[in-house]
């Protein structure tokens, strides 16, 4: 397998204030047929790919499917597998970082919920590179909670676990 991916980080910044969405950033939400396209053209056939986790998971059981169902269905028709990314470096404001307790079983509704909604899709990376998360997080302040402390590391690290491991 030789794999390409589009990069899907949502982190926040400024104390939770700036979100700074990779897809926005690149274009990607305009010009995602144009990328497919290029994956087509390089002949690669699986993509790290997702749905932006905070534009998509709007509450507890509440889902914004609209961009998931079409860039979804187009890769299914191109016959690209994806490797669905569905939590990249951040989470939705409402549950506000990784520090919450609540993020591990919404989480697992959502995958849950994305599962049921695209039965088809067979490889997940459900919460990208938990350790570089949970340490950009709150070992070293850069992102979402943006603290420096150990207790904030593992108390991070241990919830981005937990919601890997109540997966269905």
């Amino acid at each position: 397998m030789f794999a390409t991916g589009i990069e899907n980080s949502v982190p926040t910044i400024n104390n939770g204030r700036t979100r700074v969405d990779q897809m926005d950033v690149c274009g990607h939400y305009e010009r995602w047929r144009e990328d497919f396209d290029l994956v087509d053209d390089m002949g690669i056939q699986f993509l790290r790919y997702g749905p932006p986790i905070y534009r998509t998971l709007l509450g507890p059981g509440k889902y914004d499917w609209e961009f998931a169902d079409l860039s979804f269905a187009e890769l299914k028709r191109r016959d690209i597998t994806p490797i669905v990314d569905l939590c990249h470096f951040g989470v939705p404001d409402w549950l506000g970082n990784f520090q919450n307790p609540d993020f591990a079983p919404q989480f697992a509704n959502y995958a849950a919920a994305f599962a049921d909604r695209f039965p088809w899709v067979q490889l997940y990376t459900p919460v990208n590179e938990m350790f570089i998360c949970a340490a950009f997080s709150a070992k070293y302040g850069w992102w979402n909670e943006q603290m420096k402390t150990d207790r904030g590391f593992v108390t991070a690290l241990k919830n981005i676990v937990k919601a890997n491991v109540l997966l269905p």
